[in-house]
Formats: C-alpha cells, structure tokens, sequence
C-alpha cells in the first residue's frame, strides 16, 4: 500500500520525535541519565521547539498553530511548517527529505563534563573525521532567512552593526546589541574577583562575529552569516580548542582529548553568555570552545519552559 507524502511525514515525524534527543545528544549536547536535560519530555519535541522559538522571537513570530497537521509558525505572513526539525514553507513538503533539519541539540547548564564515548558513537565520530570536507546535504535557508530578516549577503551588509566587545570591535546582527552588552558587563564584575577570568580577557586578541560564509565542510549557512554567532580568538593556544584543528593536527581520537587538555574558557564566562541567551560550542561533542552562538530558543528548552 502506498503514502501520500503527508502521511509519510507523519510516520517520520513521530520516529523523529523518538530518536532526536538521542541522536542530538550523542553528536552535540550532554544529557544526564539519558534524559534531556530541561524540557517537557511529555510534549512533542516539535511542539517544544515551535514554542521556545515563538518565546524567543515574539518581534519575529507572528502566529503559532497546527496547519495541514503540521505544527507551524507565520513570519512576515508566511507560514512555515516544523516537518521534522526542517522548517519549510508549503511548496517545500513534499520534498522534506532532501534537507537537513535546524539543529536543536540538546544543552546543559553548568561545568563541562567528560563523556563516556561507545565504540559505536567512536565509529561514527571516524565516518565524520574521514568526511569532514564533504558534507553537501543543503538546508532550507528560507526560515533562518526570515527569522533573522537577512535573504542574502547584500542585506545581511546592510543590516549589522558595529559593537565592541571589551576593546575589540566586530559586527553582528542587531538582535545581539543589549544581550552582548549584559555579558561584557557580567564578565567584567566576574574578572574583578577571578584572576583566570581577567587572564581570559587580557588574552583575547580577536572577535569575529558576521562573516557571510557556510559551515566549514559543509553546504550549509553558517550562523556568522546571520550575524548571531561570536569566535573569541586568542593571542596562543595551548589545548586544543576546534575539534577540526585536532584533526589537522594529527590526532585520530579527537573526541577523546579530555577537558583539560583542551581550551579553557572560565565557567563564569559561559554562564555570562548562557544567561544572555548564547550556547557555547565547547559543550558541543565536536567541540568549538572559541564559538557562541545566540540560541535562546535552545536554552528555553533546557530550563523546561517550552510547555
């Protein structure tokens, strides 16, 4: 017997529901006993992520409701449609396997920890060592692109702007003006008492935020496209801080480089970011300790208030 697309939808949607904290846990966030951490594990993952990104945006989000079975979100008057973590508008339905889904992973609050890594996530982790320049599944931009009010590189130009970031200047998106501004004042009261904070700032030589590029090794928009992601580079490193500069540097278990022989950015660092609405790539399984990321609607399902 054969399925109409929708149906299969559907199918999928419910199996995803399923598999996607475990999947997401596995590749980027931490968990604690297997559950994810924060969040209504009794409310579909897709509601949950409807509802933090209307929370998250509300100047952005017009409308939230169920559409042709679908849970959706209005931006602009279009209707975009969750269709297993993809986000896609009605035209794109029936073709929702061809793209990658909006990564929500899950999060956790509070210190690193070391994982405890499977052989069979350590074979998987090999397969994305050994493919890591040719990732080409696409993704529908047209969501992001909306949420963010950047469609291309020309508007994305014109819509940043200039901050400061203590003493070093760089552009992002208007969306992080005030949060950055909370951090950088957060930071400062934390580095008055922590030296290791003080030598964190003292030490940083670069910020990096908009810069209209892909992932790297990806076909995919980079989140610095939209001028909501921050690399905080430094003068030396002396751990590793990029699971790919791991790779490039000749280590084949990367994943198992511990905590402490990677780069050290301070817990009151982290938590000046987290409460300002940012992830940090360091409690990533492929690790970026020098990436932030503007994800409030992540962090609004790891304190449980997506419901």
């Amino acid at each position: 017997m054969r399925r109409n697309a929708a149906s299969c939808r559907k199918i999928a949607g419910f199996i995803y529901i399923l598999l996607l904290p475990v999947a997401g846990t596995l590749l980027f966030g931490q968990t604690q006993g297997g559950i994810d951490p924060g969040g209504n594990t009794d409310i579909p993952r897709g509601l949950q992520e409807m509802r933090a990104l209307a929370e998250a945006y509300p100047a952005r989000i017009e409308s939230e409701r169920i559409r042709s079975g679908e849970w959706s979100l209005s931006i602009d008057g279009t209707w975009y449609y969750w269709a297993n973590g993809r986000f896609l508008t009605e035209n794109q339905l029936d073709r929702w396997e061809e793209y990658a889904g909006i990564r929500f992973y899950s999060y956790e609050r509070g210190p690193l920890r070391e994982r405890v890594i499977s052989p069979e996530l350590a074979r998987r982790l090999m397969e994305i060592t050994s493919g890591r320049n040719s990732d080409t599944r696409r993704r529908f931009n047209g969501f992001l692109d909306a949420l963010y009010d950047v469609r291309s590189r020309e508007e994305a130009e014109a819509l940043m702007v200039e901050v400061s970031f203590f003493g070093h200047r760089t552009r992002v998106h208007p969306l992080l003006v005030k949060p950055l501004t909370r951090v950088e004042d957060q930071i400062a009261r934390a580095a008055a008492a922590d030296r290791s904070v003080r030598a964190y700032i003292d030490s940083l030589m670069q910020i990096h935020g908009y810069n209209w590029r892909n992932i790297a090794g990806t076909a995919r928009r980079s989140y610095h496209s939209y001028g909501v992601a921050l690399d905080l580079t430094h003068r030396s490193y002396e751990n590793w801080a990029y699971w790919r500069w791991a790779v490039d540097g000749g280590v084949t278990e990367w994943w198992n480089i511990p905590i402490g022989k990677r780069h050290a950015v301070p817990l009151a660092v982290v938590e000046a970011f987290e409460d300002e609405g940012f992830v940090w790539g360091g409690k990533w399984l492929l690790f970026d300790n020098i990436h932030f990321e503007y994800r409030p609607e992540v962090l609004i399902i790891t304190d449980g208030k997506a419901e």
